[in-house]
């Protein structure tokens, strides 16, 4: 039975090639995942190894007094205390700091960086040979007005010794020419660790500018006498630290930096597991229609074996062994591709952050994933047609007898159960139950996704049906329309793996029309300011990123402008709960600015008075009257009343008086807005508005066009992501349908051959099979439409109604557009189905059985 089974599976290898290459797409997007995140994670780790290979032992801030406004520091008398400690050889106080940030020679514009931007002290024997950093050309700088730049930095500013550069340093607020008087390079050669950039000052300077004083020092690295282990020094010196401050060895302080990129890797090796495990379960409708196919056409071999004595579970065993061995071959396939996919995504992260050396790192458990993944998904898919192949009655498949179609009733119940059942749940989680919002996202996600799937074969023929009318032109179009819905189940799983993909892509294009459409609408109709100014942080606002709200005064008075509003924003921990959004601004102006609408009490706040937004009071209990405890940096606990609710989709959180800066960690305003005279010329304010913000790199000005459409691109880049990743399930889809009229063309063979006997040409051959794979694509992508507008729609409403969004929008050109192409896309995948049926020989079609 075992050999029969093999040579049945030679015998139609190409048959299965399209349902295993579904898998090995999966299983690719799977591996490459797997292995690229373990692969860049040991290249951070050997990275910061590298950084840290020198220190025995570090001594720093600890984790929560690094974060206050002013982190504890390190004096030389400290430094000259744990100096004089026996097992301590040497002590090395380092002054750094990021946000140090240089601009190009050429333009005058900030050298831009997704990286870090440092700063550091460095001193006059930063030329040691055996130092991690060393001078590569020129000299270390000597003077306060003298700066060195790593290799990579110098290249990227358009700078060499000898010129001069402006550098901005965030923790002085501050731009301050320098004459460069060297070139860093790290060991190696190496002009760059992992793209970042950096500038060294003298220790002096870095220190008046990173801490406002000389003498200090934010961290200092320690070395062992001779026969002093890291770990005993660590607790040797523990005893000594000043208040606030921990000791680490040289590998603890790897593990900790390489932990938080270990992380931010995770989250995108998941990321991307979703997508594959979409692709996935679009193949495991290629892979169930496939075998649902070549059972029904393999009934008379299947009943030959149970007439020869073969069991119930023998002929069962013969699917599955089939499908054993392609999710075999596949996974093996789709885990080798896997490892190519990530050994060139590596090479490029490799190349352009500078990580490095190593190779890729396949682990065992990505192997065991792989095979468990593509295997499991191939067996799973087959087991229903496995099972419907030893059902069939070995006399009645022996004597061609054909079994009439099962009714349709049973599965559109079903499917309507599970199709209202998902409408359920995904209303109880837009409805943001406490707890169970994800769960029942995606729960009800998933059960209206296979609620309609299930509904999809009843919906066949007055779907597609209605379409084949309007592409049925003469005998060869009628005929094609007829041949997808002579079996409406067939037609529907195929459809239905479509249908997935573009419900995805059709709920993402709904939700950020509307986040699109509500940015073009509240900026247009509410903002009161037709000159913005913001800032572009790579971390949460604190009160030190920004410009200093004084420059604001200048702004004023440019012809023109008629007002001015800055606005203050940080991250502090309100009524003990942290992470809430806290402002300081002009309330007066903010009013009329950003359209503020009183829910309750008033907007006129004093010095220990706050107005909140109503989604921010519902969410923590808080109502007019009510005080709430702020953790500000710079005064401790401060109570405020709260005296008004307001209610707007410009902004949102606790919004204090202006006056309240001062308890900021910083004074600067994370964005400005000005508004202008009706006849002023917004281009000439933008241009004089940048040369008073020039100072400042992380500050970007724009006019309202301007501001939508950088925040729409953002929008289009975020739904060019989904786009893309979704493709491959799409592609798999696609997939399916050759391979169902692949395996239709072996299966009407006969048909075929008296078609063409009778006079029907090659073309007209050709037009009735890109028909029928027309309608298939076209009634999945619409069945996908329709449930993801469906979703986008709710889940648009839902955000509506949390003030997140205020316009909902129906991408209407961009799904016809989808629709379009699907039958496109329709077209193209029946090419060479329509070839090998038009190429048929027709005397052998004929005669085949």
């Amino acid at each position: 039975m075992f050999r029969a089974t093999l040579k049945s599976l030679l015998s139609r290898k190409l048959r299965l090639v399209l349902s295993g290459f579904a898998i090995i797409l999966g299983v690719l997007f799977v591996s490459s995942a797997m292995v690229l995140t373990d692969s860049l994670g040991n290249r951070f780790e050997r990275l910061f190894q590298t950084v840290n290979a020198d220190v025995a032992v570090q001594v720093q801030a600890t984790d929560s007094a690094a974060g206050q406004a002013e982190p504890p520091l390190l004096t030389d008398a400290d430094i000259d205390r744990l100096a004089a400690i026996d097992a301590v050889a040497q002590v090395t106080g380092e002054a750094s700091a990021t946000g140090v940030i240089p601009f190009r020679d050429g333009d005058g514009k900030a050298v831009p960086s997704q990286a870090p931007q440092l700063g550091i002290g460095l001193r006059a024997s930063g030329g040691d040979s055996d130092a991690l950093l060393r001078v590569a050309d020129g000299r270390a700088p000597a003077a306060d007005d003298e700066v060195a730049l790593t290799r990579l930095t110098a290249e990227q500013a358009g700078v060499d010794v000898g010129d001069r550069l402006r550098v901005y340093v965030s923790s002085a607020y501050e731009t301050t020419e320098y004459e460069v008087v060297g070139v860093l390079e790290y060991s190696g050669g190496r002009s760059t660790l992992g793209g970042e950039t950096l500038v060294a000052f003298t220790v002096p300077q870095a220190q008046r500018l990173f801490y406002g004083r000389t003498g200090v020092f934010g961290t200092a690295q320690l070395r062992a006498e001779a026969g002093v282990s890291d770990e005993e020094l660590k607790e040797t010196v523990t005893g000594a630290l000043p208040a606030g401050f921990e000791a680490l060895t040289g590998e603890e302080i790897a593990d900790e930096q390489a932990s938080q990129f270990t992380q931010l890797l995770t989250f995108v090796n998941w990321f991307f597991l979703g997508f594959a495990l979409i692709a996935l379960l679009v193949g495991m409708f290629l892979i169930f229609n496939t075998f649902s196919i070549l059972v029904a056409q393999r009934s008379r071999e299947l009943a030959l074996f149970r007439a020869l004595g073969a069991s119930w579970a023998q002929v069962t065993g013969t699917v599955l062994v089939e499908a054993l061995v392609v999710g075999l071959l596949a996974s093996t396939l789709g885990l080798l591709a896997g490892i190519g996919a990530a050994a060139a995504l590596q090479a490029a992260a490799v190349a352009t952050l500078s990580l490095p050396a190593g190779g890729l790192i396949v682990s065992p458990l990505v192997i065991i994933v792989s095979y468990l993944v593509g295997v499991l998904m191939t067996v799973i898919a087959a087991l229903v047609p496995a099972i419907r192949a030893s059902s069939v009655p070995p006399i009645a498949a022996m004597r061609d007898v054909l079994r009439p179609d099962k009714s349709l009733t049973a599965l559109t119940v079903v499917g309507g159960v599970a199709t209202t059942l998902g409408v359920l749940l995904v209303g109880v989680g837009l409805a943001g139950v406490a707890g169970l919002t994800a769960i029942a996202l995606g729960g009800g996600v998933l059960a209206s996704i296979i609620g309609v799937a299930l509904l999809s074969p009843a919906l066949t023929r007055p779907v597609a049906g209605t379409v084949g009318r309007l592409v049925s032109w003469g005998t060869a179009t009628g005929l094609g329309r007829r041949n997808a819905l002579r079996n409406p189940r067939r037609t529907a799983v195929t459809a239905a793996a479509l249908m997935i993909g573009v419900t995805l892509v059709s709920t993402i294009a709904v939700i950020g029309a509307s986040l699109k459409a509500t940015t073009t609408d509240l900026v247009e109709n509410s903002l009161g300011a037709e000159v913005m100014i913001l800032t572009n942080g790579q971390q949460l606002p604190t009160g030190r990123e920004g410009f200093d709200p004084q420059r604001l005064d200048e702004v004023a008075r440019i012809d023109g402008v008629t007002g001015t509003v800055a606005y203050h924003f940080a991250i502090m921990t309100a009524d003990g709960r942290p992470n809430q959004l806290i402002s300081a601004t002009d309330l007066a102006e903010a009013e009329s600015m950003f359209a503020l609408e009183t829910e309750q009490g008033r907007l006129d706040a004093g010095d220990d008075e706050a107005v909140v937004d109503v989604n921010t009071a519902e969410s923590n209990g808080w109502s007019v009257g009510d005080e709430v405890s702020v953790a500000t940096p710079r005064g401790g606990d401060r109570t405020y009343e709260i005296v008004g609710v307001y209610r707007t989709a410009l902004t949102a959180g606790l919004i204090l008086p202006e006056s309240q800066v001062e308890y900021f960690a910083g004074p600067l305003a994370y964005q400005g807005f000005v508004s202008v005279a009706p006849d002023a010329d917004v281009s000439r304010i933008v241009a004089e508005v940048e040369a008073v913000m020039a100072d400042y790199p992380l500050v970007v000005v724009g006019d309202r066009s301007s501001f939508v459409a950088q925040q729409n691109a953002l929008v289009d880049t975020l739904l060019g992501i989904f786009y893309v990743l979704l493709a491959l399930a799409v592609l798999v889809a696609f997939l399916g349908i050759a391979n169902t009229l692949v395996l239709s063309i072996y299966e009407r063979t006969r048909e075929l051959g008296l078609l063409r006997a009778v006079g029907m040409s090659r073309r007209q051959i050709r037009r009735m099979v890109r028909v029928e794979s027309l309608l298939m694509a076209v009634f999945g992508c619409l069945l996908g439409v329709g449930v993801g507008v469906a979703l986008g729609l709710a889940a648009s409403f839902a955000l509506r109604g949390q003030d997140i969004l205020s316009v909902v929008s129906v991408p209407y050109g961009q799904l016809i557009g989808f629709v379009v192409a699907a039958a496109l896309a329709g077209v193209l995948a029946a090419w060479i189905p329509a070839w090998r049926a038009s190429r048929l020989n027709v005397l052998q079609a004929i005669a085949y059985e």
